[in-house]
């Protein structure tokens, strides 16, 4: 028979046990007036606090002035501190750029200051429209888009009827439109173009050095009904330098005195540097007259460039607008015109430290058709 203090002491293990067993998935559920997505390892939607510990290299200075983020370094560790409401009241793209000053101080590894952020959202219960605000400043007002390994860019190029270069087909992107960070590009072309190239490029992680590398994944020349894939686009328009690892899309209208709009891929080494530049080029779009393999790429005005995230549907890559929602991805991987009739078999998971997590939703509500993406999701009905 167990005596008094091994029942006390197996109870108290007991007690410790249910403590540390707390959901491990994800959950969207409602707060006041909008819902709020509860990371693993986080108890309730009330949690205003989190925390977090994780190594830094020897001579790192690690320090911050806000009260969203409190930094304490014990030798070899950083313990981070979150206050949720602080945080939420940063700015449009505060966490974005508060990390890239945290690599440049050497506080993190270069690169890492993406997986850093999302640690960070990650500690506290938030609408996933907060987690996308605070990591992107960009939009189609402000004139410029963020890209990251989350992204996938598009390139549509005409195929002229005679077989001269592209480059002197009669061809203008007139306008870039849209709401919030969906964009709208329409072109205007003559009658020398009798199809279009369209190639598919990814932001692929640097096997040598920090940050991405625009990459090629597909191109298909179509004419008239024919459509034929190849391996390779006709002209790879972002030959950057090796040194270059994060890259930004700014678009302006009427730089050249002939109406339309004209985008430019801004590129630097790191991420602080990426935000200089980028300022700099809005300030002044002659800053990028001419491609320049050590800051920029022109995209020629007979090329539409679109961006776009990707996503997992149905176990097959799609690629929804910047910005997009669990139900734009429904629609481009060819879900019912009611979207709402996928809810009974929905799974969406989302990454959480190197691996796919379970999102638990009512499926009565539908408010996780409305859930913001931020890539590398996937979502499935079948």
């Amino acid at each position: 028979m167990l005596d008094r203090r091994s029942l006390l002491l197996a109870a108290a293990l007991l007690a410790s046990g249910c403590a540390v067993r707390k959901p491990q998935t994800f959950r969207l559920v409602p707060d006041a007036s909008t819902h709020v997505l509860v990371p693993p390892g986080v108890a309730t939607p009330e949690v205003t606090r989190g925390a977090f510990a994780m190594a830094v290299a020897k001579g790192s200075i690690c320090t911050s002035a806000v009260d969203a983020v409190a930094l304490q370094r014990r030798g070899g560790t950083l313990r981070v501190s979150v206050t949720r409401d602080a945080l939420q009241k940063q700015p449009r793209g505060w966490l974005r750029s508060w990390t890239a000053e945290m690599e440049d101080r050497k506080c993190i590894p270069q690169g890492t200051g993406p997986e850093f952020a999302k640690r960070i959202l990650e500690s506290v219960p938030l609408d996933p429209s907060t987690a996308y605000r605070l990591l992107h400043a960009d939009g189609v007002v402000q004139g410029f888009v963020d890209l990251g390994a989350e992204n996938r860019l598009q390139t549509q190029a005409p195929i002229m009827k005679s077989g001269r270069p592209a480059e002197e087909n009669d061809i203008d992107i007139v306008s870039v439109t849209g709401k919030e960070h969906s964009l709208d590009v329409d072109v205007r072309q003559s009658d020398e173009a009798i199809g279009v190239e369209t190639s598919w490029y990814a932001l692929r992680p640097k096997p040598d050095g920090a940050g991405t590398a625009i990459v090629a994944l597909s191109t298909e020349r179509r004419v008239d009904d024919h459509i034929e894939a190849v391996a390779s686009p006709s002209r790879d328009y972002f030959q950057f330098a090796p040194e270059i690892g994060f890259y930004g899309l700014i678009y302006k209208a009427d730089i050249s005195g002939k109406g339309g709009t004209t985008e430019v891929v801004v590129g630097a080494p790191d991420r602080l540097e990426l935000d200089r530049r980028t300022r700099r080029v809005l300030d002044d779009f002659d800053t990028c007259k001419v491609s320049d393999p050590a800051l920029c790429a022109v995209i020629p005005r007979h090329v539409a460039l679109n961006p776009g995230l990707a996503v997992m549907v149905n176990g097959a890559e799609v690629r929804v607008g910047i910005g997009g929602r669990v139900r734009s991805a429904i629609v481009q991987g060819g879900g019912p015109r009611r979207v709402e009739e996928v809810l009974p078999n929905l799974t969406v998971r989302k990454p959480y430290s190197g691996r796919l997590v379970d999102v638990e939703f009512d499926r009565g509500s539908g408010a996780i058709l409305d859930m913001a993406l931020l890539g590398g999701e996937s979502i499935s009905w079948k």
